[in-house]
């Protein structure tokens, strides 16, 4: 009883988030959803056969999956997904909220057939291979070392109506500041050093830090010189740890003519042998601000960790749909799978009932991870194993009246049971 109960709690949290989307998706759409988000968890993969066997419907796998497939051609999933997810983050993302942004990949390394498939950098094997671009918004707050997916978007340079890279990621923190304003700090790696980010961000007033190139020059006593130049010049007298010390300069970064102030930051550690160079929006004096700026950037890791998470956890490289609406609509239910996880999080009983499923070698507290997604994603699969079946409400109505008679024999013994009909398990 303890475990349908548990299993009940998992997949009402699943429904919760479904029913998020509103009038966004249908109610065929939303039990699709459901279920492709449940099969995702329970199977660690994108692939639908395995997600229709996990179903375990009264019909045959291959009806499973054309129905499946079927449904996976809707265009507007990743769009929905989005802005549930978007939704959940509103309530987590505040002034000390690092919002870390970065770009992403999904290789189909022998993949030829795949729409609108183009070559992509692989950020595991650092060549270049066929797949397509992700973007991703990750959250991170300091205090409570929650990490939480904020938006996902994937785009392919063949992509009809496609722009540029900087179009594709300026959206994304559009729509995060049409949520929560200038709320956050933006952490961002070298991929970002473009005229045309830093423009956006300096014009809009947001809070930045973005690890820089060494061929850009900036504006140092009205004068143009390299970044690298100014950053050799920078005394690095403040400690940021015993390893490690940094310095500060004010610059000026011109665009479109205008000159905004900047901040340039020179941090050395021993352990490595270049200096790594930040700039920052403003002219900071405070040097608490610029070390919370500048542990904001080494948080950046749970974007690279989440993406790693998802690729792992989720299969978004093993989709062998070639439709490229289809894979969108993947990505988008894995952000649901992954919310699923978060939502699980939120409940401290169900939380340890999943973590003590999962059975890892260490258990204790202080021995779990900051990223527990990989344990409770292990726990809720755990928790499942034995199921007959996961969800009933596509059973038909000749077999439901037959489940209900059954129950109605078993409750003559016990008169003061109460049986209740429940549109996902009985």
């Amino acid at each position: 009883m303890i475990i349908s109960e548990n299993r009940e709690k998992v997949k009402r949290k699943a429904l919760s988030l479904v029913n998020k989307g509103g009038r966004g998706l249908s109610k065929p759409e939303k039990k699709f959803v459901l279920e492709m988000m449940m099969g995702m968890v329970l199977t660690g993969s994108c692939n639908l056969t395995e997600i229709a066997r996990s179903l375990k419907e009264s019909v045959s796998v291959k009806d499973t999956l054309k129905r499946l497939g079927r449904m996976c051609s809707k265009e507007h999933i990743l769009d929905i997904a989005n802005k549930i997810s978007l939704q959940e983050a509103r309530s987590r993302i505040n002034s000390k909220t690092i919002l870390a942004l970065d770009s992403g990949d999904i290789v189909h390394q022998y993949g030829r057939k795949f729409e609108n498939i183009g070559r992509v950098h692989d950020g595991s094997s650092n060549e270049i291979r066929q797949g397509y671009w992700l973007n991703q918004v990750t959250g991170h707050n300091p205090l409570s070392n929650e990490t939480f997916p904020v938006l996902l978007d994937m785009y392919s340079v063949k992509e009809p109506g496609f722009k540029s890279s900087n179009v594709e990621s300026i959206s994304l923190v559009e729509k995060v500041r049409a949520v929560k304003g200038n709320e956050g700090l933006w952490v961002m790696d070298r991929g970002y050093d473009r005229g045309e980010i830093f423009g956006y961000f300096l014009k809009n007033n947001l809070d930045f830090i973005v690890r820089m190139k060494i061929n850009r020059d900036l504006i140092l006593k009205s004068r143009p010189h390299n970044i690298s130049k100014i950053a050799g010049g920078i005394n690095r007298r403040i400690n940021f740890s015993s390893n490690s010390r940094f310095g500060s300069k004010k610059v000026s970064f011109k665009v479109d003519g205008i000159r905004y102030p900047v901040t340039l930051i020179c941090f050395k550690d021993k352990r490595n042998r270049e200096p790594i160079i930040w700039l920052v929006n403003g002219w900071i004096k405070s040097t608490k601000e610029l070390k919370r700026r500048i542990r904001g950037y080494f948080k950046r890791w749970s974007i690279e960790e989440s993406y790693r998470f998802e690729k792992q956890g989720f299969g978004i490289e093993k989709a062998t749909v070639r439709r490229y609406s289809k894979i969108r609509n993947l990505v988008g239910i894995s952000v649901l799978s992954w919310l699923l996880l978060v939502k699980i999080q939120e409940v401290p009983r169900l939380k340890e009932v999943v973590l003590k499923k999962a059975r890892m070698e260490k258990h204790k507290r202080k021995h779990r991870p900051k990223f527990i997604y990989y344990r409770l994603l292990k726990g809720v699969r755990k928790l499942f194993e034995g199921a007959k079946e996961l969800f009933r409400y596509r059973t038909h109505r000749k077999t439901m009246n037959q489940i209900r008679r059954g129950m109605n024999l078993k409750q003559s013994l016990f008169p003061d049971f109460q049986w209740k009909m429940s549109g996902m398990e009985f």
